[in-house]
């Protein structure tokens, strides 16, 4: 079960809304411990006693780091991170199944292990809230990866207001359409390209990998819509995980508005530890090398994505010499298509299944053929797939400013106009991702296999 899915949205989401707003307020924390446990049952009951197992140890050793000092802190604080990472790596990279979110919560566990060392976070004493923040539903299967120290107290006694429904409302809404109508849609043009066993031809080979491009940024960006509204719902603030990244004009400013909460976590708990910018520049563009290769091993135990990890942390390196401060002179269009052309070839690694594969596109996207194109654009490239990679393009960029001059030229009712513009949109989104959640075959979100 996962949040796209017919069971979640039209059974399990709307009994668990009502058993929690019926709820009184001191029992709507436990509430949404109990969803959350029976969420993940049913999505990966295999998996639970992990995850509970991870929750219990990570509560206690938080109570032990933070009543310890001085040297038994340090190696309390040592101990909680390596039996984290250590269960990261036994399932990830063991070669067996590996739990629901087990990237996602064990990222957060550490996160909170060293928030309570550092002495930035008290060390939570109710073992329910703790469970909560651990596996609060909406975050499981695919982050973002939440701080507790926000997370708890909105936990506790969740309040939320008519403004957290219609804007929760309206997220899930819009994730749930990004998924559907938009990735669901591209995703058969890119597995076309991707899937040849010879190759593809150059044409092709483009085409699949701009609609893989929109797939997985409408793929990620609508499952972490659907989380933070979800929890708007139940009066939770989760962070946000993106903003418009396609729009960047370098890989720096790409990895500040794609997956933020995993390059954030990357910075405070690996980078700036290391030292962060403020070494010697040959150490900064080594750590820089580091903690991309390993956000590339985070993501699966292949070759692929330690070499996509250090293929994005080698121009995260090459932005910190001179070719940076170039690149900063040059006009936005072509710091614009530097930036697409660095990202799109790194989604070739991400997205091959091998290197063998990943070489062989390579190879297609540079061939200078098109032999075999008019078989695809009569065939794989449809109508309705090429509308909605026309809609990925328009609405990667923000158009939030445009939405609100539009309406503003409506005057005194321009908030009554954008509000009845907004439920219109919902109901139109809602409906369109129902028709096609039932005519078309269940994929799981990408990221739920990380």
């Amino acid at each position: 079960m996962i949040p796209d899915s017919p069971i979640f949205l039209y059974y399990f989401l709307p009994v668990v809304l009502a058993v929690f707003y019926l709820s009184p307020l001191g029992a709507r924390g436990v509430v949404l411990l109990a969803a959350s446990a029976g969420y993940f049952f049913l999505a990966d009951a295999a998996g639970l006693p992990v995850l509970a197992a991870a929750t219990l140890g990570n509560y206690l050793l938080g109570r032990v780091i933070g009543g310890s000092a001085g040297l038994a802190r340090k190696r309390w604080t040592a101990v909680a991170v390596a039996a984290n990472l250590g269960l990261l790596a036994f399932y990830k990279y063991g070669g067996g199944a590996s739990p629901l979110g087990t990237s996602f919560f064990t990222f957060g566990a550490i996160a909170y292990i060293v928030d309570v060392h550092r002495g930035g976070l008290a060390p939570e004493r109710s073992l329910t809230r703790f469970a909560a923040a651990m596996a609060f539903f909406p975050k499981i299967t695919a982050g973002p990866i939440a701080r507790f120290g926000p997370l708890l107290p909105e936990l506790g006694r969740p309040r939320p207001g008519l403004e957290d429904f219609r804007q929760g409302a309206w997220r899930v809404a819009v994730g749930l359409a990004k998924k559907t109508l938009v990735a669901g849609t591209l995703a058969p043009v890119a597995d076309a390209a991707f899937g040849r066993a010879t190759g593809p031809d150059m044409a092709t080979a483009w085409l699949g990998l701009v609609c893989y491009t929109a797939q997985i940024y409408y793929d990620f960006s609508g499952y972490t819509d659907m989380a933070v509204g979800l929890g708007r719902l139940f009066g939770v603030h989760l962070p946000e995980n993106f903003d418009h990244p396609y729009v960047s004009r370098s890989v720096r400013e790409f990895w500040r508005r794609w997956h933020i909460s995993l390059s954030t976590w990357f910075r405070d708990y690996l980078y700036i530890p290391l030292g962060g910018g403020r070494c010697a520049p040959w150490r900064v563009q080594a750590n820089l090398l580091l903690v991309f290769a390993l956000c590339g091993v985070w993501h699966g135990a292949t070759l692929n994505f330690l070499i996509w990890g250090l293929w994005h942390g080698a121009f995260l390196s090459l932005e910190r010499t001179g070719f940076g401060r170039w690149l900063d002179t040059r006009p936005s269009g072509f710091r614009h298509a530097y930036l697409l052309l660095a990202v799109m070839l790194g989604w070739v690694l991400f997205r091959a299944t091998d290197f063998a594969v990943s070489a062989r596109y390579f190879t297609a996207l540079f061939s200078c053929s098109v032999e075999g194109f008019d078989y695809t654009w009569m065939v794989v490239a449809t109508r309705q797939r090429l509308a909605a990679l026309a809609v990925a393009v328009v609405f990667a960029m923000p158009l939030g400013g445009v939405w609100a001059r539009w309406c503003g030229r409506f005057g005194d009712k321009a908030a009554a106009v954008a509000a009845c513009g907004q439920v219109a949109a919902l109901a139109g989104l809602l409906a369109a991702s129902a028709m096609a959640i039932a005519a078309g075959g269940y994929a799981p979100f990408i990221y739920a296999r990380f």
